[in-house]
């Protein structure tokens, strides 16, 4: 799946200009960072990836094909995760919630009882299915939302800011289940301007400035200019970017 921005140009009534003639290309399944100051146009973008804002410019084409024409389709290929589990967290234990999703289509049992125990068991949640979804952890909680979207089978999973308020076990577990998914082929796009838990196993960092794209390459090579950028660097240096992940670090220091 190949998702591209043409020229998309987003203004507000006072004038501003959210997205200014936005060029950017999504391809292959890989792990990408969106990042930015704030109010640079990253979580923009990404509504308007699913087709919740309308540009005032230019448009979103999804393989080549303009998103108001396959706007539902698009949507059953592409997850977004949103900043606060509790939004997207409607079942009262966890196995209702992943379940929700295909009851609330219509489909029996039958056609998703396997699906929710591979989103389960993917999401690390395998075992929890009678746990109270409101007792869960803040990290149990956004793995619950990745498991009730992983039943609908998306090609990219779109996480907006999805370690806040995380403490090292509970982003550690969220991450290592988003690896899994990369190694399975699901792409992943995750929104964030906190580099620290997710540089080392990125694959490309995009960085966006007044609502373009000001730098797009691989970690390694921006790595110099994060500062610069208004990023902050992870601690450890470059170092990490040649396999001494944040995940590993974590691990040793731990209790």
């Amino acid at each position: 799946m190949i998702i591209e921005a043409r020229g998309l140009s987003r203004v507000f009534p006072d004038g501003t200009r959210g997205l200014d003639r936005l060029e950017l290309s999504l391809g292959e399944p890989g792990f990408t960072l969106l990042s930015g100051r704030n109010g640079s146009g990253k979580s923009l973008f990404i509504r308007h990836i699913l087709g919740l804002e309308r540009p005032d410019e230019g448009g979103i084409y999804i393989d080549g094909v303009a998103l108001e024409r396959c706007l539902s389709l698009a949507r059953s290929r592409i997850a977004l995760l949103f900043q606060e589990p509790e939004h997207q967290i409607l079942g009262i234990t966890v196995r209702e919630d992943a379940e929700f999703g295909p009851r609330a289509a219509g489909l029996k049992p039958k056609a998703y009882t396997a699906l929710v125990d591979d989103a389960l068991r993917s999401a690390g949640l395998a075992g929890m299915d009678n746990r109270l979804s409101s007792a869960l952890s803040g990290g149990e909680k956004r793995r619950l939302a990745l498991a009730s979207v992983l039943v609908g089978k998306p090609e990219l999973i779109i996480l907006d800011e999805p370690f806040n308020d995380l403490d090292w076990q509970g982003a550690s577990d969220l991450l290592a289940a988003l690896l899994r998914l990369r190694k399975d082929g699901i792409a992943i796009l995750i929104v964030t301007h906190d580099l620290e838990k997710c540089l080392a196993h990125a694959d490309r960092l995009i960085v966006m400035e007044q609502g373009r794209v000001l730098r797009d390459a691989s970690p390694a090579a921006l790595w110099d200019e994060l500062p610069a950028l208004g990023l902050r660097r992870p601690r450890g240096g470059p170092s990490l970017l040649s396999g001494m992940t944040w995940l590993k670090a974590g691990q040793q220091a731990a209790p």
